[in-house]
């Protein structure tokens, strides 16, 4: 989780970002201003203390840490499961402020002041009796925070409740807070389904995740007295022509950017991400269950989270492959070169394997022409295609890394060139930015240096610790797979490459730092020979296992 700040111009900013790793929360700050600027040039050259909790990172930004491990607390017991960080607007200006769950049942609010090295601690009561009970608490299956100025904390708890807490930082108490309101969700009479999500939609509307079902999300309205007893709504996920042979289990829920075309300042428009590999577009004012698909035919994983991206793009992290996806929010057909309308074409992604706490389904056979279906983003791959040098890390990044799942995904405001995501062992930082731009974004710029004649010197201005991931993507196709791109980065070098290639990649509409494959089966990292055209895979079957919430070494359980 993390949020950005803007001072008055577009190169003074200030980001936070935070994170848990088993029974420990991780947070970095970062600035960078003209007033930064001036301080790091007095500063260099000088030999950093060993105990230094700050530096400057590759684009000369000031970077701040701060660890917090919960007392008494035992790994894989104990470990941190969610988290979410107060908005400026909600919080006093001297701390930061995160409210964090455990496997074991604690629910807190962390306020800490990284400057005077100060903590304060404050616990809710997740215990089913009025009477505090510490071995009677409950786990944290999920938890989100509000976005008025006086939040509210809503919590899906093991047992199926959802609770609403007040959130006062001024006045911290040694006393555990009850919730203000409770509400005990039962889908279909069976106490024993799982909730995997829960989303603030609005200030007075909580959106729940459940799985597997036909009905997987309701949304419960916070009325004066608190929870209604009953939810608002219910949202079918299935076409109407076979609604009883379609389940999924949601894993992720995103409110829509109010900022975003089409969005609404109630909080009607939500997103949802399910075990089937689809993003649903959902409408509180709508008689449907969606009003549109965003669906990758390439590769149906598992949407375990999700984040939005400017005011026109989402993300979305899937359980395989270590990959997320990119798709365009904007009206179907109006950019052909993200959106491609399938209404004509029968919709059926791959069958799944029914397993426990996870969902099968033919998703949506025969879906009808109303309900637009999109594809045509492009994916990620966050795992490198070649080992990063040892010295660039403090430790063996490739003893970290492996095929994981995307447990979580921040993007820290709508105008960041960042992308974090949460991955098993590991938090990976993402900057969208064009190396060979002419003129760089300013908010990178203080990291050039230039060759003799002026030239940008891209390998010392972008990667001088040699810690860049050289990475792999793909834009994906239609349903047949047709007009997919298989794409790798040509790393960070001293100069950009040959007019031959740049005519191609422009030709292609592409950055000339992403190469097609098919044009260059020599580099082909692996060795491998890539198939024509028409033989290219278009949907990888591959078994799946749901989203790991607690255990030990969760390096992005908590969110990012």
């Amino acid at each position: 989780m993390g949020y950005e700040e803007m001072y008055g111009s577009w190169g003074e900013r200030k980001e936070v970002l935070a994170w848990s790793a088993g029974t420990q929360i991780v947070m970095r700050t970062k600035e960078t201003g003209a007033n930064i600027e001036k301080i790091r040039q007095r500063e260099e050259g000088l030999d950093q203390a060993p105990d230094q909790t700050w530096r400057y990172d590759a684009f000369k930004h000031l970077t701040t840490w701060f660890t917090y491990k919960i007392p008494d607390s035992s790994e894989g017991r104990d470990d941190i499961v969610n988290l979410k960080l107060l908005r400026p607007h909600q919080r006093d200006l001297a701390s930061e402020d995160i409210v964090f769950g455990t496997a074991s049942g604690q629910l807190s609010l962390l306020s800490a002041s990284p400057d005077f090295a100060e903590t304060r601690v404050q616990n809710y009561n997740t215990d089913r009796s009025n009477v505090f009970d510490e071995s009677r608490k409950r786990a944290i299956a999920d938890l989100s925070i509000s976005s008025s100025s006086t939040p509210l904390l809503a919590t899906a708890l093991s047992d199926t409740s959802l609770a609403i807490y007040p959130i006062d930082r001024h006045n911290f108490s040694d006393q555990a807070i009850k919730p203000s309101s409770t509400a005990k969700t039962v889908l279909d009479g069976k106490p024993q389904r799982k909730i995997w999500s829960c989303e603030f939609i609005s200030d007075d509307a909580v959106a729940v995740g459940w799985g597997p079902h036909a009905e997987p999300i309701e949304v419960y309205h916070i009325g004066p007295e608190g929870f209604l007893p009953q939810p608002l709504r219910r949202f079918n996920v299935a076409s109407e022509s076979v609604a009883h042979s379609n389940h999924t289990a949601v894993y992720s829920i995103l409110p829509f950017p109010s900022t975003s075309p089409g969005a609404s300042e109630a909080g009607h428009i939500f997103l949802s991400g399910g075990y089937d590999g689809i993003v649903r577009l959902h409408d509180m004012r709508s008689p449907r269950g969606f009003e549109q698909i965003f669906w990758d035919p390439t590769n149906d994983s598992a949407v375990y989270s999700l984040a939005a991206q400017g005011r026109e793009r989402f993300v979305a992290g899937v359980a395989l492959h270590s990959m997320i996806k990119v798709f365009d929010l904007r009206l179907s057909g109006s950019h052909s070169y993200h959106s491609i309308l399938l209404s004509e074409k029968k919709f059926n992604p791959t069958n799944k394997t029914l397993s426990r706490d996870s969902a099968t389904s033919t998703v949506v056979d025969g879906l009808k022409s109303q309900t637009p279906v999109v594809s045509g983003g492009w994916n990620l791959y966050l795992t490198p295609r070649t080992t990063p040098s040892r010295t660039a890390y403090r430790t063996d990044y490739t003893r970290l890394r492996g095929d994981s799942p995307v447990y979580s995904l921040s993007i820290p405001s709508s105008t960041s060139q960042k992308l974090y995501a949460g991955l098993e062992g590991v938090v990976e930082s993402l900057t969208l930015h064009g190396v060979a731009d002419i003129y760089p974004d300013t908010m990178l710029s203080h990291s050039l240096v230039r060759h003799s004649a002026g030239v940008v010197d891209v390998r010392a201005s972008y990667n001088s610790d040699g810690g860049a991931l050289n990475l792999g993507m793909y834009e994906q196709g239609t349903d047949e797979g047709l007009g997919m791109q298989l794409l790798v980065q040509d790393g960070v070098t001293d100069k950009v490459a040959g007019k031959e290639r740049r005519d191609k990649a422009v030709a292609k509409g592409l950055d000339e730092r992403w190469i097609d494959l098919r044009d260059e089966q020599n580099r082909w990292s692996s060795g491998e020979t890539l198939p024509p055209r028409e033989e290219l895979p278009h949907r990888p079957r591959t078994s799946r296992r749901p989203p790991r919430r607690s255990g030990r070494g969760g390096g992005g359980g908590g969110g990012a």
